[in-house]
């Protein structure tokens, strides 16, 4: 099993590699209720909900953490389901 040192020295060599800062264009295709299951596992992450000790987006940085904020807020109201989300959090 890796330790945090492993992982964490995994993480910061794949996100210093050459081009992982480039803009990608993504077809997605998925349905609504993947579309909401996603953004729900993206938010309880980016919120720590989850199991402190995965530590994640610690990795990242803040500006890929907002990018990801935008890319899911986006997706959502593409999808006309940002006013569902929000009525959904707010029953969790």
């Amino acid at each position: 099993m890796a330790t945090t040192t492993d992982i964490s020295l995994i993480y910061e060599t794949l996100l210093c590699s050459p081009g992982m800062s480039e803009q990608i264009k993504v077809d997605l295709r998925v349905s609504r209720k993947s579309l909401l299951f996603l953004a729900a596992c993206v938010e309880n992450e980016l919120s720590g909900k989850n199991d402190p000790g995965l530590g994640l987006v610690g990795y990242f940085g803040e500006q890929t953490v907002k990018e990801l904020e935008k890319l899911v807020s986006d997706s959502l109201s593409k999808a006309d389901l940002s006013a569902l989300n929000e009525k959904l959090k707010g029953l969790s």
